[in-house]
């Protein structure tokens, strides 16, 4: 990966190059990308190689010009740092050896590496659990609502990443979930439990960015308690990271187990965020684990795990109707039983999202009622940005749709002061460029002049 500083081109924070073309970006257009809450301009240039950073949080500057690349996905950045090499010893001195006679010149052979010995017999089946115990997790009862109990999950071997708390996610019905996604989720997760060796339940959740699909596990978990174990779609994540692979530790070769085989023996939600990212050759592995078998196979070491009564795997992904998306493999959609498709909420219910996960108080917004309309000093900016952003999510032929984060941003910019049309560029504009962009123009003339 080459890495240019500013100095190559006048207007770029810095300049990545590419050997070939990102699929989530478009070129020359300019995309606004949110990394850990701090905004990122970005635009990638027309050749679909070299993509410039344009603005930036001051603080974060630094970090990205000490990056090796930068990965873009669902409006996200990831920023990948070179790994720093480390320094070689000196060589001590010492007295010089005698010369050796000289010996005749040999080819030189690789050295021979031995094939790790597997740490299990081949073939064994594993669990976590004894039979009488999986049959007793089983049968477990699951409450309406508050934290699922399960005691037969062991927290001992849970890490602090798997534990969701306080996740702020407004919840309301859709026709394939009158009740909302919540309580189907619950619901769905009892029937796993319940049937997993007759009919287990594999859950897809799918729709447009940014509607709340992944937002929507995680807060399953955080209500459920339950181990949240995730696993977020990325181009070339290979089954070494997500299986586990074998490393030389003090002259030994030792298998490193990953996050699959973890969540498969010890229970929780195993989410994969962004599925139809992810390998196909990757997802064909977990076909015996989405079955009434309930095992994963680890061929590297011989070991098979049987999965824990309280595994509940849940997919997520936007529609292949995206660039660079493909649908997921036939063999994990013939697995999947349950599908839900997530759109934008109605009007009101993403004013209520917008209020609780800013805060907003009744000064800033009072929510629309059947007989008042929206009222608030914020009022007026926030209901024509609506009308802009539903208008654009019926436009298919876009290449970005506004998403409800969009949104949220356009409104963080408004409490700290910025005016409509500057919070507008930032955030809705800002994702568009040329014909597009001045089709955005259009749209906004038709709910508000600029002045």
């Amino acid at each position: 990966m080459d890495v240019a500083k500013a100095s190559y081109s006048p207007r770029a924070v810095a300049v990545f190059t590419y050997s070939r073309k990102p699929k989530n970006l478009k070129p020359g257009k300019v995309r606004v990308l949110s990394y850990r809450g701090k905004r990122v301009k970005v635009m990638l240039d027309p050749d679909g190689r070299h993509l410039k950073v344009l603005e930036a949080p001051k603080g974060l500057i630094p970090v990205i010009r000490k990056a090796e690349t930068l990965l873009v996905s669902d409006g996200s950045l990831r920023i990948v740092l070179k790994e720093k090499a480390e320094p070689k010893p000196k060589p001590k001195k010492s007295a010089p050896a005698p010369p050796k006679p000289p010996t005749p010149p040999m080819e030189e052979k690789p050295p021979k590496v031995e094939k790790p010995t597997p740490k299990v017999e081949e073939g064994k089946v594993v669990s976590a659990l004894s039979e009488e115990q999986r049959r007793k997790a089983m049968f477990v009862p699951v409450p309406d609502k508050g934290p699922i109990p399960a005691p037969y999950i062991d927290w001992s071997q849970i890490p602090d990443y798997c534990k969701v708390s306080d996740v702020i996610y407004v919840d309301y019905p859709i026709p394939t979930a009158p009740k909302g996604l919540l309580p189907e989720l619950r619901e769905m997760f009892r029937r796993s439990r319940r049937y997993q060796y007759k009919a287990p339940v594999n859950i897809l959740i799918w729709g447009p960015k940014g509607t709340g699909k992944s937002e929507v596990v995680k807060a399953f978990a955080a209500e459920t308690g339950l181990p949240y174990w995730h696993v977020i779609g990325e181009e070339g994540l290979s089954s070494d990271e997500l299986i586990g692979h074998w490393e030389l530790k003090d002259g030994k070769s030792v298998w490193v187990e990953g996050i699959i085989p973890k969540a498969v023996r010890l229970g929780g939600i195993l989410h994969f965020d962004e599925a139809n990212v992810i390998d196909p050759e990757v997802l064909t592995r977990l076909d015996e684990l989405l079955d009434s078998k309930r095992q994963l196979t680890i061929k590297e070491t011989g070991e098979i795990i049987k999965a824990h009564p309280d595994l509940f795997i849940v997919f997520t992904m936007n529609p292949p109707i995206y660039e660079g998306l493909k649908n997921l493999p036939e063999h994990i959609r013939n697995r999947i039983t349950k599908r839900y498709w997530l759109d934008y909420p109605p009007l009101e219910v993403e004013l209520k999202i917008l209020k609780e996960k800013l805060g907003l108080s009744d000064d800033d917004l009072k929510l629309p009622t059947k007989t008042e309309p929206a009222s608030g000093r914020l009022a007026k900016d926030i209901m024509d940005v609506m009308k802009i952003v539903q208008n654009l999510r019926k436009q298919t032929d876009l290449s970005y749709t506004p998403s409800i984060r969009d949104v949220q941003a356009f409104v963080q910019d408004l409490l700290e002061g910025d005016d409509f049309f500057t919070a507008f560029e930032r955030n809705i504009k800002g994702a568009y460029y040329g014909e597009e962009a001045d089709r955005i123009e259009e749209a906004l003339r038709a709910v508000r002049r600029r002045e």
